[in-house]
């Protein structure tokens, strides 16, 4: 088993380096004590389940086992962990209601999109990645993204935002996503189990942007500071 999984990673070294890196931030979250912000504790906890499903989902893989399940069942948790973080940014009620309605809401519908794209839900095997809920996720982050950015901007409370941890975070989220959200419609058509559509270097973007997005969301929590956050 450690031979097959050992010999997949050596193959694929693009995806394998995405999952992996994922410890850098973990890391360093426990070190730099970042938990202790209520948006990087959420954040930490995106990092871990999301280090547990690659696991998962690069084992499945190495034993040629569909892996698309997890991916799935991932979009919907890994949106309101991300959109949490967001909840205690956001200043105004009404965003944060209209926050909380998006995550309730995107719920409801990556469940739709799953029994949507899969007719036999039971047969495994042949599990499809959902047609539309990637890229909504997509659309949805970066426009908390946007209005958080906005939001900063209008009110000058940050001196320095190459300093800020959550600047950083927002801006490996942002590369990632804004590099998936034209990927993610074609995956569904291209990741079968007959007949896999191949599409070259097209299917290392997700998995290099999401290196570079461990590596900003590393210089966020690096810059964070205990001190500063007691006072």
């Amino acid at each position: 088993m450690f031979d097959t999984l050992s010999g997949y990673i050596i193959n694929n070294p693009t995806f394998s380096i995405a999952v992996f890196i994922t410890i850098l931030p973990i890391a360093l979250t426990i070190i730099r004590k970042a938990f202790l912000d209520q948006s990087l504790r959420l954040l930490f906890c995106y990092l871990v389940i999301k280090l547990i499903i690659d696991f998962v989902m690069l084992y499945y893989a190495s034993a040629r086992m569909n892996n698309l399940m997890f991916y799935n069942l991932s979009i919907p948790l890994f949106y309101a962990l991300l959109g949490g973080m967001f909840y205690f940014k956001f200043n105004g009620q009404r965003q944060r209601r209209l926050l909380v309605v998006s995550i309730l809401g995107f719920c409801v519908f990556s469940t739709w999109d799953i029994v949507n794209s899969n007719e036999n839900l039971e047969d495994l095997k042949e599990h499809r990645i959902v047609l539309y809920a990637k890229t909504v996720e997509g659309i949805l982050v970066i426009s908390l993204i946007l209005a958080y950015f906005y939001e900063i901007i209008k009110s000058l409370k940050i001196p320095n935002l190459l300093t800020f941890p959550f600047f950083w975070v927002c801006s490996g989220l942002l590369l990632y996503y804004s590099s998936l959200i034209f990927v993610a419609p074609v995956l569904h058509y291209a990741y079968t189990w007959k007949d896999p559509m191949e599409l070259g270097m097209a299917e290392s973007i997700p998995s290099i942007f999401e290196t570079v997005c461990a590596l900003l969301f590393s210089v966020g929590i690096y810059h964070y500071s205990p001190k500063d956050y007691a006072k």
